[in-house]
């Protein structure tokens, strides 16, 4: 991880003292011992949006906002984009796919709100990892896990049905249960609420990853192939 870290070095700088880990995909690929190269380096950052914005550009460092309402400033530096998203938790209402937002918590309340095990490993400059999920089992044993209920986590946001599916395609079908199946069928009607746009993107990656035809296959098994077409 040191060369992601001497890489945005100049970003963990301009916001001290305020602490910086990165999270995502490459620390999964990381974990994982593959290519780093084209993965996109997020950051959380224990901070609030503006203080994040103010911060950066105290330092000269190019920012755009359009995230901020969800917590996310986009840096750009050395002709690469960075997101940096301030701690927060996630409030969702019934029958919307957008949060009531909160800034300001801490790294517990922020792990708690994404949405699988291995999406909440934090790594901070020193090569210090945070998992308080297990999430690098999880990723280790191909199991793509939710954090909370499957059911819950799939009725706040119907787009997670796609994620599970695509990590399962990236990682393995450890993690595929009947439970998993059910809360599947049980989300397929709340696909409607998502973009066309957005769900042909999702398939896209689904049939693009390592054993996206193992995870087609396994769809089509469990008659979940076709409430999730886009032609619905």
């Amino acid at each position: 991880m040191k060369p992601i870290f001497d890489e945005i070095r100049p970003l963990i700088e301009a916001l001290r003292p305020h602490e910086v880990r990165v999270v995502g995909g490459a620390v999964r690929a990381w974990l994982r011992k593959d290519p780093l190269t084209g993965i996109d380096i997020d950051m959380a950052v224990a901070a609030t949006p503006t203080e994040i914005e103010q911060q950066l550009h105290a330092a000269g460092i190019v920012t755009t906002d359009e995230g901020k309402r969800w917590g996310t400033i986009t840096a750009h530096m050395n002709g690469q984009t960075y997101e940096l998203t301030a701690l927060r938790t996630d409030e969702y209402m019934p029958g919307s796919r957008y949060p009531t937002v909160k800034f300001g918590v801490d790294w517990e309340t922020d792990a708690a709100r994404r949405d699988f095990t291995f999406n909440a490993i934090y790594m901070d400059e020193y090569d210090g990892i945070y998992d308080p999920y297990n999430g690098a089992d999880d990723l280790k044993n191909g199991i793509v896990r939710f954090i909370g209920e499957p059911e819950k986590r799939l009725a706040e946001d119907p787009l997670r049905l796609y994620r599970f599916w695509r990590f399962c395609a990236i990682y393995g079908v450890g993690g595929v249960t009947q439970d998993i199946i059910e809360c599947s069928r049980n989300a397929l009607a709340g696909l409607f609420s998502a973009s066309r746009n957005r769900r042909a993107e999702e398939w896209r990656k689904i049939a693009e990853a390592p054993q996206g035809g193992t995870v087609l296959t396994e769809l089509e098994r469990h008659e979940l192939l076709e409430g999730m077409a886009l032609e619905r």
